[in-house]
């Protein structure tokens, strides 16, 4: 079972080693066979919404330069 702190690893490796099991497959099943330009095509057009939604997020959950940055706290249950 994993525990918390694993998790953003084993989604890093998931990331990294399922694009390549895919690729590994196709080249398995197809051999000699190049992917379709419409795929490459949507391929490109997946990483750009990715990285583009990546980086909306990220604009938009940022401190302001300057702001004071206040812990979490936490408080004894009633």
């Amino acid at each position: 079972m994993l525990y918390i702190g694993a998790m953003p690893l084993f989604i890093a490796a998931l990331a990294f080693l399922l694009p390549l099991a895919a690729l590994f497959l196709w080249r398995h099943l197809r051999p000699g066979e190049t992917p379709s330009g419409w795929l490459v095509l949507a391929a490109a057009l997946a990483v750009a919404l990715v990285l583009g939604g990546a980086l909306h997020y990220g604009l938009n959950r940022s401190m302001e330069r300057g702001e004071r940055y206040v812990p979490a706290t936490l408080t004894p249950e009633r």
